[in-house]
């Protein structure tokens, strides 16, 4: 583990206590992507254990440079792979020249107090006092909660092909840049090995993957390629 996630170690299971068992609290470790879960509390509200990997939404707060000077994105909605609504807040944990090195993650089960007095109704509000950051959450990004990356990249991968709308096999050349577009927007290239795992689903070449990637114009600093 990072030295600089340790001291968040007591505030994770400090704030887990303090909520109960629907709050789960998570460490990611940004420097293992695939087995970036490093502390867990409450894990049953998602699935996961440590030794997770990075969810997709935590690939895009890396990738992209919207959130080069914010701290957190807080109360935003996510949903569990078993249709739990949650209430998620993300604060980014920086080193001593503001690079990412972790995120301390908060996901809170609302589906037992939803329904509770108007005053709970206020601690549940996920939809009004965003930041544009949070705004951003809201209307162009869904978190997807996974055991392993090879299931983010099939997550990933039947996302981007639903935006198509094809087969790919009846896929055309525009096509499938398109759908290398979307996957470099979401932060895939930084899994090591994804080049070599899109090809073999796109039916070409690693060569051509690194042709498609050549024609597409890096969007919001999109990071560099982990082959």
């Amino acid at each position: 583990m990072n030295p600089l996630l340790k001291d968040f170690i007591p505030v994770a299971k400090g704030i887990a206590r303090a909520f109960g068992k629907n709050c789960e609290v998570i460490l990611h470790d940004v420097q293992d992507l695939e087995h970036s879960i490093v502390l867990i509390e409450n894990g049953h509200v998602t699935g996961r254990k440590v030794g997770g990997p990075m969810t997709d939404l935590g690939l895009y707060f890396l990738t992209s440079d919207i959130f080069n000077d914010i701290n957190y994105v807080a109360n935003y909605k996510t949903e569990s792979k078993d249709g739990k609504r949650l209430k998620s807040t993300t604060i980014f944990i920086r080193d001593n020249i503001k690079k990412i090195v972790g995120f301390l993650c908060i996901n809170f089960n609302l589906e037992s107090i939803v329904n509770i007095a108007k005053e709970i109704d206020e601690f549940c509000n996920i939809e009004n006092n965003l930041n544009n950051a949070e705004n951003i959450i809201k209307e162009e990004r869904e978190e997807s909660f996974s055991h392993s990356l090879d299931e983010l990249m099939e997550q990933l991968f039947s996302k981007a092909q639903q935006r198509i709308g094809k087969d790919i096999t009846k896929m055309q050349k525009e096509d499938k840049i398109e759908m290398v577009r979307f996957l470099q927007k979401h932060g895939i290239f930084l899994v090591k090995d994804a080049i070599d795992r899109l090809a073999e689903k796109l039916n070409v070449s690693r060569f051509t993957i690194y042709n498609y990637l050549a024609e597409i114009k890096p969007e919001n600093g999109s990071g560099k390629i982990i082959l």
